[in-house]
Formats: C-alpha cells, structure tokens, sequence
C-alpha cells in the first residue's frame, strides 16, 4: 500500500495505490502480490482520515484481487478493512478512484469503490471487475463440462474470456453503474483533475455526532 501527496493542477491532493511494482532507475527491484494486508489497510485508512481533517481531496488507484493469506494478516484483516471501509465511507472531501487493473470482490469494495461512496470512478479498458477472478469463477460455474473435457485448459480459456466479456469487463461494470466512465491511460491525469475540479464545492450533510465507533 502506498500514499502520499501529489500535485494536481496546482492542488494538493492525497493519493492511495495498490503497488504491485517497485522500479529503481528504470529496473524492477521488487515486485508484489495484488493484495491487501492488514498493515496496509491500516496505513490507508489513517492517511486518508488525516485527509478528511484537513479538507485535502482524495484519489486512488485500484489494482486488488483479494486479502493476504497468511497468518499474522488474517488475523487482524476483519478489522483492519473494516477500519478502511469506514475511513472512505465517512470521508467528506472529493474522492476519485481509477480502476488500473483487478478489482475483485470485498477488497475492491474496501478499496474507495462506488459503494462506499466514491464520487466518481473511472476503468482503464483492459481493467477487470467482479467477484472474483474470471478462472475461477469459469471452474466453479462449469466444473462438471471442465472435468469432462479432452482439453480442460483451453475451455477454462474459452470460459474465462466469454466470462469477462459479460460479467468482469469495464464495459459490463459501466453498464450495470459501477464505473462513471472508461478512459484511456494517457488520459488519466487530465479526466482525474477535471474531475476534481468538477468536486471543488462538493458538500455533505452529516449527522451530528463527536465520532465513529469503527
């Protein structure tokens, strides 16, 4: 997990990100699960309640496909994602999220999706959201035609992909309201800062109360 402050158009605004990646002059020196973690989610959610506090808009970026398996993680993982689930949910600033990869299941959901409020969401067009991963569901869905078959790869493939289209692709997540719009790569920064232009006087009426409970 990864945040920190950037410049957009000559506004400050935070910035949350899935790394999957670690580049040091131009090579790669690490590379990470698309996960999240129970430090992790930790990590964003105090940085974006200090960017609820100080009224600083708030934009992320989503490549996840689950939570991390092991055993120091899971066992703080509940409360952890529920601790960042509420951190996006309860923040009033601009939020813009921008699907760059995966976006699968609860961690998608956790990750600033519009369910939990997100103002406007934006997918690349290669992005894939859902459930869960495409080959996964095709195994479970079509178990008895897989187990039958001479060449149980290549209709997992065939599967997979019919599957995607209908179900997992950023077409089908506009389609059904999940995604505002599908953009380009190289047109992300300027759809990203006309958007929080678009957010600049946003204003919520919140109940009256001293805290959260979360």
């Amino acid at each position: 997990m990864v945040t920190g402050f950037i410049r957009l158009n000559g506004t400050t605004v935070g910035c949350v990100a899935n790394r999957t990646q670690l580049y040091e002059d131009g090579e790669k020196k690490e590379e990470f699960e698309a996960v999240l973690s129970g430090k992790g989610c930790d990590k964003a959610a105090e940085f974006i309640n200090f960017c609820d506090a100080f009224s600083i808009p708030v934009l992320t970026l989503v490549n996840v496909k689950g939570y991390k398996a092991k055993k120091c993680s899971e066992r703080r993982m509940a409360k952890a994602a529920a601790r960042l689930t509420y951190a996006y949910a309860n923040a009033t600033v601009p939020k813009v999220t921008v699907i760059i990869r995966e976006a699968f299941g609860s961690a998608y959901l956790t990750m600033g999706s519009k369910s939990i409020g997100s103002d406007i969401v934006y997918a690349w067009p290669g992005a894939v959201i859902g459930m869960m991963n495409p080959a996964e569901a095709v195994k479970i869905m079509y178990a008895a035609e897989i187990s039958a078959a001479d060449d149980a790869s290549a209709l997992i493939s065939q599967k997979a992909a019919e599957y995607t289209a209908l179900q997992s692709s950023a077409a089908a997540a506009a389609r059904r309201g999940y995604v505002d719009d599908i953009i380009e790569a190289a047109e992300t920064r300027q759809r990203v800062i006309a958007a929080f232009e678009m957010l600049f006087t946003k204003s919520e009426d919140r109940p009256s109360k001293k805290h959260g409970t979360v």
